[in-house]
This record gives structure tokens, sequence and C-alpha cells, in this order.
């Protein structure tokens, strides 16, 4: 087995760097960039950010080569990632030129004295300090007192400390992943899964499907959701670090050789670097001022006590170490491992052939043909839960009156619970709490099979159509100010435009089946989109010198080349 400074190779640490420049090229952030200016701030030792750090450490944009046409149209035939991948092709060979060339380049050497100092930075047993740290708030609702309240997400401004964090979540993830177990979907390497004959990255649609198999061959079907209140924000760093410890004993008890502490240095300077309580609710104070108010939320500190994960004192004296950075490298690992743990002392404790498990991140999906069996594995969960010092949504029966209406049709509130106490999947004459349809994942699914999206993951497609508009009407073709003249140019790239506003729609959502109100949902999907791209490409055209009936001849074009495609699968 590789140690993890074996691991953190040159060549590595050289393709994470490729990476990140490449986003940065995508988000087009430094084309206004002054190299002088750059270079000023770093001979004077002022405060630069990742975009600016990544700048001084590659070559510059002009001076990339371009893949010989053979590997171009290679790449270009692989997936649809393939402008990345020529962009990071385009990026190494330029450096490996640069190096051949005998020529001193002054990126080059940065690049070297920056590699050398993460390989030193690990190979060092020095304590490690993560100082970087931003917190963004992101609109998540807005609540009955009309305060806007936030996500908190975490973006470390270092480079060095998101090139360690990156390397610490590749070395471990690979480590620990055979040791969880297969039922967790996300956040997980290339797999072998359930026989599949590659290697593959399972997603959602990938725990969709098994939902569907286990409906297909289970009669009498009881679901239980339960939902963790706020788990990035309250998992302890204690319980972390006692469950890495235990998967740490397990890969060290089959190789030997094995060492945890070499990188334990990195995930320690990543739980110390981030508190909930210390970095985000401090914020608020000064929040609720601004106008409109805003706010993060947080559950009531009363809570875990009543609960039983903490007494008092034990909660006062935890709060510098509650919370993980959302967003960070490294916070999708440690909620698998910690939920592995959890699920393996609950619900997976004993087989059962007859039970269905499934989880995504903190969302899961257990189902059973027994209720009183349903009922007892999500109770030893939620003890497990308490037990990790980790909260869990109310339960709600679907037979409350608030969900279910008296002719027994189920209410949109139903939609809205986070945890449900154990009903039948399918409507049933005898039964009050059963309900034809169950969420998850952002699709909804009928006992007799049909799917369709979620109203708000649908809604989201709606905004992001709304987004795009914004977003391309901004360029300074659209504003009439490039230096196209010809009208076949014109037309050639307002064209362009209009086929990456469409997009690809519902064909991403490999689950949804044709059904009534799959193609009702694209129907809708496929109006509203049209009607913003007719606004887009109508000011495109007039903006650049084309009569009306131009615009509406592009526009119908427009359409036929891309709009709203139905769901592809059957």
């Amino acid at each position: 087995m590789l140690s993890f400074l074996e691991y953190a190779s040159e060549r590595r640490i050289l393709e994470l760097l490729i990476k990140e420049r490449v986003k940065v090229a995508l988000k087009c952030k430094l084309q206004n960039a002054s190299p002088k200016t750059i270079e000023h701030k770093a001979e004077n030792n002022l405060s630069l950010s990742v975009t600016e750090q990544i700048f001084l450490l590659m070559p510059p944009r002009d001076s990339w080569c371009r893949p010989q046409k053979r590997e171009r149209v290679q790449i270009q035939q692989g997936n649809s990632r393939n402008q990345k991948q020529l962009l990071a092709r385009s990026i190494a060979i330029t450096i490996k030129r640069h190096r051949n060339s005998g020529k001193e380049y002054k990126y080059l050497n940065n690049l070297d004295e920056f590699i050398a100092s993460i390989r030193r930075d690990i190979a060092s047993n020095d304590p490690l300090k993560f100082i970087s740290i931003k917190i963004i708030g992101k609109k998540k609702s807005v609540n009955s007192d009309n305060v806007v309240i936030l996500r908190p997400l975490c973006v470390f401004e270092s480079l060095r400390e998101k090139l360690l964090i990156a390397l610490a979540s590749k070395y471990l993830s690979e480590i620990f992943d055979p040791f969880l177990h297969s039922e967790i979907i996300s956040y997980r390497p290339p797999r072998i899964y359930h026989n599949s004959e590659n290697m593959i990255i399972t997603t959602r649609d990938n725990a969709i499907e098994n939902i569907q198999a286990y409906r297909r061959s289970h009669i009498n079907i009881y679901v239980a959701e339960c939902d963790i209140q706020k788990y990035f924000d309250t998992i302890n760093h204690d319980v972390i670090r006692g469950c890495f410890r235990k998967f740490a004993d397990q890969v060290k008890g089959i190789h030997p050789d094995f060492d945890y502490s070499v990188v334990e240095r990195i995930v320690d300077a990543y739980l110390d670097s981030y508190s909930f309580y210390n970095n985000v609710l401090i914020e608020n104070e000064h929040l609720l001022k601004t106008t409109p108010p805003r706010a993060y939320e947080g559950p009531k500190d009363e809570l875990f006590v009543r609960r039983g994960c903490y007494t008092e004192a034990e909660f006062a004296e935890s709060k510098d170490k509650i919370g993980i950075p959302q967003g960070g490298a490294l916070s999708g690992l440690i909620s698998n491992v910690v939920l592995n743990t959890i699920d393996n002392e609950s619900i997976l404790k004993t087989d059962d052939p007859n039970r269905f498990f499934c989880r995504y991140g903190d969302d899961i999906m257990l189902m059973h043909t027994s209720r009183s069996k349903c009922e007892e594995l999500i109770a030893n969960y939620c003890k497990v839960l308490t037990d990790n010092k980790l909260l869990y949504h109310e339960f709600v029966s679907v037979a409350d009156e608030s969900i279910c209406r008296s002719d027994g049709t189920i209410r949109t509130a139903f939609w809205d619970l986070k945890s449900r106490s154990p009903f039948l999947w399918g409507r049933s004459a005898t039964e009050k709490e059963s309900v034809d349809w169950i969420g998850f994942l952002g699709y909804e699914i009928r006992y007799t099979g049909e799917v369709r999206m979620r109203r708000s993951s649908l809604n989201e497609k709606f905004k992001s159509v709304k987004r795009k508009y914004k977003g391309s009407i901004k360029s300074s073709f659209a504003r009439g100010k490039s230096r196209l003249k010809r009208t076949e140019v014109v037309e050639s790239e307002i064209l362009r435009y209009a086929e990456k506003f469409a997009g690809d729609s519902f064909s991403n959502a490999k689950s949804l089946n044709r059904n009534k109100y799959s193609e009702t949902q694209a129907l809708k999907l496929k109006r509203y989109t049209n009607s913003w791209m007719f606004k887009m490409v109508y000011k495109m055209a007039r903006r650049n010198g084309l009569s009306k009936s131009d615009a509406i001849r592009l526009w119908n074009e427009a359409k036929q080349r891309g709009g709203t495609n139905y769901p592809t699968t059957s």
C-alpha cells in the first residue's frame, strides 16, 4: 500500500493544480487579470486570491500548446467533459515543452517550489493549522418573519490548504471505500456495484433503480423516512475522529504498513478550522441588521439536551467542535464514514431479505414487508443517531389531519415532511396510513411504477432557465457590442447561444419513464424554455442589426435544434 507521501507525488499534485486552472479558465476569471499586478502583489506579500495563486503557478494563457489533431479527435469522441480534458491536456503539454526547452520560465520555478512545499508539509511531523476558511451565505429560504435564511458554504482561500485537503480526501476515499457498505450511493469513487461489468460512479439513479427492483419483487411494502436535522452543522468532531480511527484500524488489520497518523494531521486541521457555532452563528448579530435581514439557522440548543445527545455542561463545552464545512473536499468522506458506522450499528446490524435500505448523503430510504419490523428498525436507527450526538426531525404520521384529507387523499404538505412514520406504499381502502407516491432524491415514484420529477426539482429547472437567460443576455454579443458584422456569422452565433440555452432538460434524469405525469411536466418545461429562448434570440437579433422577420426565422430554427426533450427512458 502506498504511504500518503508516496501517494501525494509531484505528478498527482500537478494534476490537481491543472484541474484548478481549467476551472478558472472555464469561468473566465482571469480574462482581465494583469500578470504584472499579480506579480507585484506576490513580491510585496499582499493577499492573493486562489485564482491569482494559480495564475502564478501555470503558464500564461497565450502560450498554451494545442494537442495534435489525432489526440483532439480522440478526446472529443469521449465523454461530455471533452472541453475540460482538452484544456487540461493543453496545459500539461505546455508545461512539458517549457521544461524541455532549456529556457527559464518564472512560473516553473514557482510551480516547483510550491509542489516541494506541499510535500514538505506532508512529510513534517509538526501540527497543521488551516486559517483561510471563508463562509459564504447562500439563500435557502425566507421564514415567516421575512428573514432570509442562509446556507453556510465554505471555501478555503489558500491554495496550499485546498491542495492538502484534496489530497487527503482522495487518498482516504480510495483506502476507506472498501469498508463502506454498498448501499451508500453518494461521494464514492468508481467501483463495481451490484455485479456491474465496469467500474461506475453510483448516482441517485442507481438508488431509484434499486427501489423499482424491490417494488417489483415484493408486496405490502411499508416505508419509513428519517431525515437528520442540520447534519453538517451538528456533527461532533470527537465522533468523527472516533469513526475515522475505527476505519484506520480496519485498514491496518489488512495492510499493517498503513500509517494513519500522517494524514490524520490534515483531518485534525480540517476539523479544527471550523465550528458552526463559532464561525457561522456568530455572524447573525450583524446579518440581522442588514436589509433585508438575513440569518443562519441552527437547531435549538435545548433540543440537544432534551434528546439526550449532551448534558447542558457537555453541550456548552462542545460548541467549538460541532459542525463541518459544507462544500469542503473532506466533508463528503466524513459524512460517509460516520453514517456508515451508524447504519451498521442499527438498520444493517442483521441480514434481512425483506428489508430495503439505501443512503444518499444524509437521506435514507427504508422499506420492509412488515410494519412492526419497519418501526423497530427506524427506532433503532434514531437511538444510534442520538448516541452519536445527532438530531433527527420529529416523525409525522401520514394519517395526521394536516397531511391526510377526510376523503383519504394526501395534501401537498406531505412532500414537505422530513421524517415520516412507517406507512403502506400504495393506496389502500383498509389502511388509513397509505400513500400512492413516495419521494426520494428529487423524484416521485408511484407504487404502480410511474416516475415523475419532484415539484421542488421541477421548480429548480424553471429557475435554471431564467438564470441562463439572464447570463446570456449580459454578453457583449447580446448587447450588440461585438465585432461580428456579417449576417451569416451573426445568425450562427445566435443559434449557438440558443443550443447552449436549451440544454438537455430531462435527458439527464435517467430514472424518469414516459407516463402522463412526466410528459405533462416536460411539456410545461418546454413551453417555459421556449418563451425565454424567444426573448433571448429576438433581443440578440435586433441588437445585432437583423430584422424582425429574421429574428422570428432564427427562433423557429432554434426550436428545431434545441428545446426541451421528453424523458428518453421507457
